[in-house]
């Protein structure tokens, strides 16, 4: 048996209370005076130490310690907390995220947790009376332990566990361990307290198997069967030194069956299975339309039958996978408090973030391809929206500039818009440096929305006179730009001088598996997702205009401009002004656009494949896909293309 089968379990539940942690903090920063966040903070810190010593970890154990005894004497009144006490508290919080990685690789803690260590012992100190809690180690009748380089949370009331005896003779005890319902690591509690019982005598017959304790509902009840020479004193004192023990049951062993734990209801899976069951779903689609189209060649009624079977089976299988992937946009937004909280104060600025549709669920591999175009945007709404408090009092604003991130379903896509109240983007000085760069025509007067977003978001494109940890560089929008789009999704922007910006950013539920309509312009078929389609209609049957320099059409009143497919891809013979033509209406947020294709082919789900773009490649495909016949298409991106 291995603790360190545990270290993603450790991870995993770290990172909550870190999480957890900056919220806190910022909530007690905000009101000094409450004592909530300290009890929450104090008791999240005590978690950590507590799974750090379990797993061994003693230079994690022992930062989270000294964090835990300045937190202790704030609760206990020794001193009021100060700007100093906060600044602390965050690098406490950093320096332990850095140590949960480094621990669980076997790497050292980074060099600035000694220097911490000592900060946070010289605070406690300068507190007065509570000067010793920093020294001493100790505090409510517990202390860390660290000699031999083991790590252990040792009760004080509890005797010494005995020594080892490897005696398998003596009377067979029933033994029943519950470990404390509070405690965190459950498993690696359990795990402890068998071997403490393994160093007094012979175990067998456990129950559950110690492969289970990892699992997520494991209620920390284990019972074992103990062969030992060993007073039941001396039994009870070994496993209760594991630590986090409720309670043990000894008795002499019968004949009955030690009883098994309750059935499972949830456990943890690895990522990167839930990727390969994706991927494997991904392949069973592509096999079932294919089965499909063999089955309506064939003409076999059985076959047919069996055929729309195994679809519907292959749609359930992939329907689980798809909602067992989803996960709330509040993982990336929880970390958003934090940077701006860190940004406003060294830009010397006054910053509110609000968070809204945090249960908005996403497909894991979205919501990791979103996380650092919003760092982008949240950094650039505080850096160039968000005005310093004396700009703002001038203009007649409160001096607590407000940034909202917020997510929306909508239909088949994700909708997140973040919006500053700020003075919003200098149109005027975007259309000269647009000018002077040759990115707009000499005569343009000004730029609509739609344009300044083109602008700004060219590779390279910036106006900041000085280059910066935050902005300066030209990367921010072309980077949104460019992920979001790579992920089949849109960016939209609105910007009013005086009052703030708006990005929104919309982006599939799930990038694997894609509802689409497939169309045919000459001999080639293409595919158009679903999500972006809100109609289809016939060419000749609706009214033309033009709308601007394009072609329109009049869809109830309104002029949506016309693509016409074949002539955007060269395809000889094709465009037919008298001919009946399919068009495909498309709408991307508040935008539309009209595609005249050759035929409409019907609705399927795809399979995105893996697609490296040739160079020069026009940027209205968006990636590629295998059809049931085994042929590839090309998936046409909506965004582009409207």
């Amino acid at each position: 048996m291995d603790v360190a089968k545990y270290a993603a379990l450790f991870i995993s539940e770290s990172r909550e209370h870190l999480q957890a942690m900056n919220q806190l903090l910022l909530a007690w920063e905000r009101e000094p005076q409450a004592t909530a966040p300290v009890e929450g903070l104090f008791r999240a810190i005590h978690s950590i130490k507590g799974m750090a010593a379990t797993m061994g970890f003693t230079p994690l154990a022992d930062l989270a310690h000294r964090g835990e005894n300045l937190l202790d004497a704030v609760r206990a009144g020794k001193f009021a907390v100060k700007t100093e006490h906060f600044e602390l508290l965050f690098r406490t919080v950093d320096a332990l995220e850095a140590g949960v990685a480094a621990s669980a690789a076997g790497k050292p803690l980074p060099r600035e947790g000694d220097a911490l260590v000592k900060a946070l012992d010289a605070a406690v100190r300068r507190g007065g009376k509570g000067g010793e809690a920093g020294e001493g180690g100790k505090r409510g009748g517990r202390k860390i332990s660290g000699k031999g380089g083991k790590e252990a949370v040792e009760d004080q009331a509890e005797p010494s566990t005995p020594d080892p005896r490897p005696s398998a003779t003596g009377p067979l005890l029933d033994i029943r361990v519950v470990i404390h319902p509070g405690a965190m690591l459950k498993g690696a509690r359990a795990l402890l307290a068998l071997r403490k019982a393994e160093a007094i005598g012979e175990v067998s017959r456990v129950r559950p198997q110690a492969g289970e304790f990892e699992r997520e509902d494991f209620d920390g009840k284990v019972a074992f069967r103990l062969r030992t020479s060993a007073a039941p004193a001396e039994v009870d004192a070994a496993i209760r030194s594991a630590g986090d023990v409720a309670s043990v049951g000894i008795d002499l062993a019968s004949d009955e069956q030690v009883v098994d734990a309750s059935a499972l209801r949830q456990i943890r899976i690895d990522l990167g299975r839930l990727d390969a069951l994706m991927k494997l779903a991904g392949e069973l689609v592509v096999a079932r339309n294919r089965l499909l189209d063999l089955a309506r060649d064939a003409g076999d009624p059985e076959l047919i039958q069996l055929g729309e079977r195994i679809s519907r089976l292959v749609g359930a299988v992939q329907g689980e996978v798809l909602e067992a992937r989803l996960t709330p946009v509040r993982e990336v937004f929880e970390r958003f408090p934090r940077v701006a909280r860190d940004l406003a104060r060294d830009l010397g600025k006054q910053v509110r973030l609000e968070l809204e549709g945090g249960e908005i669920e996403l497909d894991r591999a979205v919501l990791d391809e979103i996380a650092d175009p919003l760092v982008h945007l949240v950094r650039n709404a505080i850096d160039h929206g968000i005005e310093l408090p004396r700009d703002r009092a001038r203009a007649g604003k409160p001096a607590e500039g407000l940034v909202r991130l917020t997510a929306l379903r909508e239909k088949n896509s994700v909708a997140i818009r973040i919006s500053d109240d700020g003075r919003g983007i200098d149109r005027s000085r975007i259309l000269g440096k647009a000018k002077a760069e040759g990115l707009v025509d000499l005569g343009a007067t000004t730029l609509t929305d739609e344009q300044l977003l083109r602008v700004l978001s060219r590779s390279g494109f910036s106006t900041a006179a000085v280059v910066s940890d935050v902005s300066g560089r030209g990367v921010g929008v072309d980077v949104v730009m460019t992920r979001i789009r790579s992920l089949g999704g849109s960016v939209e922007l609105e910007s009013n001088p005086g009052h703030g910006t708006t990005f929104v950013l919309r982006v599939p539920l799930t990038l694997a598996i894609v509802r689409s309509m497939l169309v045919q312009v000459g001999a080639e078929r293409y595919v158009v997702p679903l999500t972006y389609v809100s109609e289809t209609l016939e060419f000749t049957s609706l009214p033309a205009t033009s709308l601007g320099q394009r072609e329109a059409l009049m869809v109830r009143d309104r002029a949506v401009p016309i693509t016409h497919l074949a002539t955007l891809f060269g395809t000889e013979g094709a465009v037919d002004g008298q001919r009946r033509r399919p068009v495909v209406l498309l709408q991307v947020g508040e935008r539309r656009g009209a595609l005249v294709v050759d035929a409409l082919l019907g609705q399927q789900e795809i399979v995105v494949e893996p697609f490296e773009a040739p160079v020069g490649m026009p940027g209205w495909f968006g990636g590629a896909t295998i059809l049931p016949d085994g042929t590839p298409a090309l998936i046409l991106d909506a965004a582009a293309l409207v």
